[in-house]
């Protein structure tokens, strides 16, 4: 069990139960609010003709979340250290992550922290 834990958007999407993978014990979720952007992106695409649908699914997704984190202050850092290839989203969690001294809950395997536990879903 671990008290708090920051995802990204597949750890928050499989945190609230809409994506498959391994559901972690977290009793807190961190999230930064520039996930909850791509969380919608997603939602909307895969729900395309159904808005409702994509609308309670964000409502589930985002309900978990204990504290919402603003992305500003790693924007820029993140994005050139990701170049083009990168998950700018997981980075910037993971960033958020080693800041925070908490494990990272994500679906990315490409992920690696000398720093923090990830979580793997």
């Amino acid at each position: 069990m671990h008290p708090a834990a920051v995802a990204d958007a597949g750890g928050l999407l499989v945190l609230a139960g809409l994506l498959d993978g391994v559901i972690h014990d977290v009793d807190e979720i961190l999230v930064l609010d520039a996930t909850a952007l791509l969380v919608a992106e997603y939602l909307a695409l895969r729900h395309d003709a159904a808005p409702g649908r994509a609308r309670t699914e964000f409502g589930l997704a985002t309900r978990p979340v204990r504290e919402w984190f603003p992305v500003r202050a790693l924007a820029i850092d993140v994005a050139l250290d990701a170049g083009t290839s990168g998950d700018v989203d997981a980075l910037a969690s993971l960033a958020l992550a080693h800041s925070l001294q908490l494990p990272l809950v994500t679906k990315n395997r490409d992920l690696t922290s000398p720093q923090v536990a990830i979580l793997l879903c």
